[in-house]
């Protein structure tokens, strides 16, 4: 039996600036398919264009997040028309399941993290025995929606083979770090906040399971001396949620003396109160911590559910700086009440933090976070491809898409053409030989956003 997983092209805002990065999640599932002897292969559309020739596998399972899931169904058309039993993964698919299988392109939604789900509905078709003993997938029988008892994630996860990074095309991806080639790791699943935008506790649970120490750096070592990388992205919701892990994290790299650059999301307040925490990342080659700020407003943070505010993050950056650790800080747009006085402001402390990037999108209300639930009546376009974090979906009480669109784009000019942002970057790039690569990359590829946002101005779609 063979088994191809399709990851479906992706256009939001990492894809905008360049940010191409590997599917790790089909990749675990490959990992754990091929463990049980199972034949499989991988496709990411982002990076081959070709067709597929469906017929030659007997099941075709697809990934899904929202803005990709149009994109999505069109694979699993083609793959439906060649007789292949089709699957649905992914955040879209496990929160919007009944949508999903009333298209009639879909066999089994896979609900949650995926890799034993799958493996078990995979082994439950090739034996040919009742596909409701498999926990965890929702299908269509008999004209209504089956929904199996939920599957407990993978715990601990230290038990998961590394990702089957062997089936991927490594060689066409081209993101970079410090001008070293980067690639993904996920050290962490599940998250024990609840903010009010994302859907991360609801799909991986509230619990959060971390890879231990070891298993973190035999992962990173792997992927230097046998890949070649010599930078990485560690995708985790909160790498440092355990100040203590990350310590151990740190020290086993510095102890095997892997150097190499790393970066990873953080929150402000974790940082603020270990500074012992900050000075081993430094240590251990941190290059660059992402950091979720959203607003300095402390009425948006509370709508966001964010315990965290303007003095806390100014701490952070300030902590950050003082042991080398770039910042890079993202700000969200549009919430229900939010005023352009508001986000003005928003906009200023941007330009007044001493951040080496920023990232600004529009608050986008994604199926299964709260915020979906609580603007649901508010949503005015039916397009999920315009749920990416660069259109305005749904109305707030005193901004139009056009103002949202505009503001956006004034916060991306703003700040990366600040002449204090960039004459400071061209000296870094001087001071470390790097002129000729700054030069390429900054701010042209961010810039890139600020006009999408302006295009997204005179566009139809935006103006509903």
């Amino acid at each position: 039996m063979k088994i191809l997983l399709v990851n479906p092209p992706t256009y939001d805002l990492y894809s905008e600036v360049g940010a191409d990065m590997p599917p790790l999640g089909l990749a675990y599932i490959a990992a754990v398919l091929k463990n049980d002897d199972f034949d499989v292969e991988i496709v990411d559309k982002n990076v081959e264009t070709g067709p597929i020739n469906y017929s030659n596998y007997s099941i075709v399972g697809i990934s899904s997040l929202t803005p990709t899931y149009p994109e999505a169904l069109k694979i699993a058309e083609e793959a439906k028309k060649s007789g292949a039993t089709t699957v649905m993964g992914g955040y879209h698919a496990t929160f919007l399941d009944e949508e999903v299988l009333n298209t009639g392109l879909i066999d089994y939604v896979v609900r949650g993290e995926g890799e034993y789900v799958f493996r078990d509905l995979v082994r439950h078709i090739a034996q040919k025995k009742p596909v409701e003993e498999v926990k965890g997938i929702s299908y269509r029988s008999k004209g209504r929606i089956v929904r199996t008892p939920d599957a407990l994630p993978p715990d601990p996860i230290d038990d998961l083979p590394f990702p089957a990074r062997e089936l991927l095309k490594l060689d066409r991806y081209h993101t970079h770090l410090n001008e070293m080639p980067m690639t993904t790791m996920i050290t962490s699943r599940g998250c024990p906040f609840n903010c009010f935008f994302c859907a991360s506790s609801l799909f991986g649970g509230r619990k959060w399971r971390a890879r231990s120490p070891r298993s973190v750096v035999d992962e990173v070592e792997q992927l230097k001396y046998d890949y070649g990388y010599k930078a990485v992205d560690f995708m985790d919701d909160n790498f440092t949620l355990s100040p203590e892990r990350t310590i151990g994290i740190c020290e086993e790299m510095i102890r095997r003396k892997l150097n190499v650059s790393w970066w990873a999301l953080s929150r402000a307040d974790t940082i603020v109160r270990n500074e012992d925490m900050v000075k081993k990342m430094a240590e251990a080659g941190a290059y660059m911590l992402f950091i979720g700020m959203e607003s300095p407003d402390p009425t948006v943070l509370k709508f966001y559910h964010k315990r965290e505010g303007k003095e806390v993050f100014t701490k952070a950056v300030k902590l950050l700086k003082k042991y080398g650790i770039r910042v890079w800080a993202s700000f969200m747009m549009g919430a229900v009440s939010e005023t352009k006085k508001m986000i003005d402001k928003t906009i200023y402390f941007a330009r007044k933090l001493n951040i080496d990037a920023a990232q600004f999108s529009i608050l986008t209300p994604y199926p299964g976070t709260a915020l979906y639930h609580y603007v649901k009546d508010r949503i005015f376009v039916k397009d999920w491809n315009l749920f990416d974090g660069m259109h305005s979906v749904f109305k707030t009480d005193y901004l139009t898409p056009k103002d949202l669109s505009y503001l956006t784009f004034k916060a991306y000019t703003l700040f990366y053409l600040r002449p204090v942002w960039f004459t400071k970057e061209i000296f870094r790039a001087i001071k470390n030989r790097r002129l000729f690569w700054t030069l390429r990359n900054y701010p042209w590829k961010l810039l890139n956003l600020s006009r999408s946002f302006l295009s997204n101005i005179y566009s139809s779609n935006t103006l509903k």
